[in-house]
């Protein structure tokens, strides 16, 4: 978050009010051979094999905006999704406003955050329903 933050990346703002508001927490990885394993990939970044160590730790779900990521994370079968999923799943659960994913995603598309059109088109169908 913090190399995010000093690059002026809304999505990092964002993770560290969901940090402060309790509802994402920030863990580290202990599959140390999954992370050496996964770092010798030149198309992923450091924050990537992390979260994918945490992930297939966790068994949970990475967050992944990157399309190459989500190909390898195919291949080590770790469920991946993006921004936009974190974003409407946590609008349904009631933890975050119609407000404030606007906000987020305006800001992040301003940041230049791209998404696929049926990204786009759910996220927008989504924020326009009453």
């Amino acid at each position: 978050m913090d190399k995010g933050k000093r690059m002026g990346a809304p999505d990092a703002f964002l993770a560290e009010e969901l940090v402060q508001r309790s509802i994402l927490k920030v863990r580290e990885p202990t599959n140390v051979e999954f992370i050496t394993l996964l770092s010798v990939m030149p198309d992923l970044h450091e924050a990537e094999t992390q979260v994918f160590a945490l992930a297939k730790e966790l068994d949970g779900t990475a967050i992944v905006d990157e399309s190459i990521a989500r190909e390898i994370s195919r291949l080590y079968g770790i469920e991946a999704h993006g921004t936009a999923y974190l974003l409407l799943r946590l609008l349904y659960r009631g933890r975050l406003s119609k407000k404030q994913v606007k906000e987020a995603v305006t800001g992040m598309i301003s940041a230049g955050w791209r998404l696929t059109a049926e990204e786009y088109a759910k996220l927008t169908r989504e924020l326009e329903t009453p």
